[in-house]
């Protein structure tokens, strides 16, 4: 009795020695031929990325940002927002359509759940090959030759960790039999060298696979994979991405910051690094936009002075992402050698600690506005970089007008001239506020509109605020008394003086209005000299709600004392920065709709009242320009003068197509595109832009958080 159950035991413990065995034999076999389960992890994944890729982007825990591939986990949200169905109609999401992303999204959903079913739940492509850890870098110029030349496809590398389903599948593929397998489904496969080469009859050109560790590399180029492979190997002929400086201060540096400021610890983040020059697009949009010479386009003439892209050598940043909202910090490099004089002293503009500058100013911006931007910069420079990038004849006009009239007791030769004397009263900062344009109704004893406007436009309110050096409010003084005093000679009307009501009683400093109503939007120009600052609106109402601001005056509440700035902006604000910009979504909407009624309300025909009031003006422009031989129109031959008569006509045609370009410019185009702005101001809560200006950099940090609700 006793023999049976030792022979039973001896059984077992043999069974148990052949079946470790088996397994012993089938991990060495698994090692030695498909992969190494006990190997270890690639440190960083930025480490065999090698440093002069033209572009680079990066995303850990992809699969945990989607519910089911390929949908967000924010879509649902998002989708049944306000704006939503107004974006989704527009120019934007329609021509992503057209272009195919509806069906490039289904085809990989497709491939996924593919994969998923042929493999009987065994491989997933989201969580085995793409979703711990993902970057994609490459090249748009071929280095190889001299100068670099652009590549007619990029070149790109794909790096992804992978977990050993995938280490597995791969190395089977690098068996005979398993090729074979692959041919039976129309992919041609080669291992060579640690290369998988794979090719389908719908590729042009065969992609490459190589593997180390839980990294594998796919790429369509060979010149990649033999990179990534020396940085692996040590040698010193390469230097990785991660340790470039572009990367360390533009990507890794700022991500730290943010997660620091937001308690985020390992943020949820998508790293972007780009060469844009290395783009040919890039460099042929850099060449004419944006253009100093624009004839048509102040905005962009002015736009040229502070921007140049063809100096732009590295984007470096990240995305970052939280629920409902959407952030991103990262760095500019800059070419000094391309600046202009004016973006040399501009990007030189000292730090100073935002409570010495920056918050007073955030105090006097009303919570009405829709925007508002600071940045530092010479206040000197910039003004004569706004006046040179006005049209040579209202440059002219300006500089003639200027020439009659005196400064301080001094006769000016001209607008520089008056800048010369004026930018000394003038700190090295500058700040801008927006707001909706509401018409000014207020009457003179006569029952008359005291500020009247013909150039009726949707442009917006606009405050332009200058700080004052100690002691200079009285040269800034003199200015505005020379306006006074030559208000006729500049074109103006009538003049006012808005008194600001406070507490019961007056603010003892008035607003100065100087009235025309050719000027757009608004009818005037606006001025006060206040403590510290000087501030020149096209509104007096949006500067006497700054000044109530200013002071809190009954209850008025600035964009500081708004939850959304005290939650999401202030405290990711640093010690020290040069410029912000704000956002306030729902106070954009009203703007957005005044300019589409107006564009719905142009007209082809001019407007009578606008032509009887613009016609002096227009007169005096056209003798300028067309007969300068005549010193006025009084002393032209009456058959010129008269209904029909040539210079008639020619004010007439000066008229008209003033009128064309100014109220009849908004094709069918730009209403959509207003209309997009629009759906993503519907979206917008608020949003902010922190800017730190060097000479070689421009450092950034934003954030814009979802109004879905």
């Amino acid at each position: 009795m006793s023999k049976a159950p030792k022979k039973k035991r001896r059984l077992l413990r043999t069974l148990a020695i052949v079946v470790l065995s088996l397994t012993a034999f089938l991990l060495l076999f698994v090692a030695a031929f498909v992969f190494n389960p006990f190997e270890g992890s690639l440190p960083d994944l930025r480490d065999v990325v090698p440093r002069g890729v033209n572009f680079y982007a990066r995303k850990q825990h992809l699969a945990d940002d989607f519910s089911t591939f390929p949908e967000p986990k924010f879509w649902a949200e998002f989708t049944d927002s306000r704006g939503w169905t107004e974006l989704s109609s527009g120019s934007l999401v329609q021509g992503l359509r057209r272009d195919g992303l509806d069906r490039a999204l289904a085809d990989a959903a497709e491939t996924l759940e593919r994969v998923r079913q042929d493999s009987g739940g065994w491989f997933d492509l989201l969580r085995d090959a793409i979703g711990s850890e993902v970057a994609i870098a490459g090249y748009e110029q071929d280095y190889a030759q001299s100068p670099p030349r652009p590549l007619p496809t990029p070149w790109w590398c794909a790096y992804t960790r992978v977990t050993w389903r995938a280490k597995a599948a791969l190395g089977l593929a690098g068996f005979g039999f398993v090729q074979g397998k692959m041919r039976d489904q129309g992919v041609e496969a080669s291992f060579a060298d640690g290369v998988l080469t794979v090719k389908t009859p719908q590729m042009r050109e065969p992609i490459y696979i190589k593997r180390y560790l839980d990294l594998v590399m796919i790429a369509n180029q060979t010149l990649l994979l033999e990179q990534s492979q020396r940085l692996i190997d040590g040698s010193r002929d390469e230097e990785p991405l991660g340790q470039m400086a572009a990367y360390t201060d533009g990507i890794q540096q700022r991500v730290e910051r943010w997660g620091e400021n937001n308690a985020e610890f390992d943020p949820n983040s998508l790293e972007v690094l780009v060469e844009p020059n290395a783009f040919d697009g890039f460099r042929r949009f850099a060449a004419a936009w944006p253009n100093p010479n624009h004839k048509d386009s102040m905005n962009e003439r002015v736009l040229a002075s502070f921007l140049n892209l063809k100096g732009w050598q590295q984007l470096a940043g990240a995305f970052l992402f939280k629920p409902g909202a959407l952030s991103f910090t990262g760095q500019i490099g800059l070419n000094s050698r391309q600046h202009t004089p004016f973006q040399e002293s501009f990007y030189r503009a000292e730090k100073q600690r935002r409570e010495e500058w920056l918050d007073p100013f955030l105090a006097m911006v009303p919570e009405s506005a829709c925007a508002a931007a600071a940045l530092r910069m010479p206040a000197g420079e910039f003004l004569t970089a706004m006046f040179d990038a006005l049209e040579p004849a209202e440059r002219d006009l300006l500089d003639d007008g200027m020439r009659r009239a005196s400064f301080g007791g001094t006769q000016l030769t001209g607008t520089r001239d008056l800048i010369e004397k004026l930018k000394v009263a003038f700190l090295s900062r500058t700040g801008f506020v927006f707001r909706r344009n509401q018409p000014d109704n207020s009457k003179d004893k006569n029952g008359e509109l005291m500020v009247p406007v013909a150039a009726r436009s949707p442009m917006p309110q606009v405050a332009w605020v200058f700080w004052l050096r100690p002691g200079s409010g009285a040269l800034v003084d003199e200015f505005v008394t020379m306006l006074r005093t030559y208000y006729a000679t500049f074109g103006f009307r009538k003049v006012w003086h808005l008194k600001i009501p406070f507490g019961g009683g007056e603010l003892p400093e008035p607003v100065t209005e100087f009235t025309n109503p050719q000027i757009p939007a608004t009818g005037e120009v606006a001025m006060i000299v206040f403590r510290d600052f000087f501030v020149v609106s096209n509104s007096g109402l949006l500067i006497k709600d700054i000044l109530r601001t200013r002071y809190e005056a009954d209850g008025a509440r600035s964009i500081r004392q708004l939850t959304e700035f005290r939650d999401e902006v202030q405290g990711e604000l640093p010690s020290e920065l040069n410029g912000l910009i704000w956002l306030r979504g729902q106070n954009l909407l009203p703007v957005f709709d005044d300019y589409l009624n107006f564009a719905e309300a142009t007209s082809d025909l001019p407007d009578p009242d606008w032509m009887r009031i613009s016609r002096p003006a227009a007169e005096e422009q056209v003798r300028r320009s067309r007969y300068p031989q005549y010193p006025s129109k009084a002393s032209m031959p009456r058959s010129m003068t008269e209904p029909g008569g040539e210079f008639d006509n020619a004010v007439t045609a000066f008229l008209q197509e003033r009128w064309r370009r100014e109220r009849t410019n908004f094709s069918a185009a730009d209403k959509q595109q207003i209309q997009q702005f629009r759906a993503m101001a519907q979206m917008l809560k608020v949003g902010y832009l922190q800017l730190e200006l060097e000479n070689n950099y421009i450092r950034l940090q934003g954030k814009l958080l979802a109004n879905f609700r």
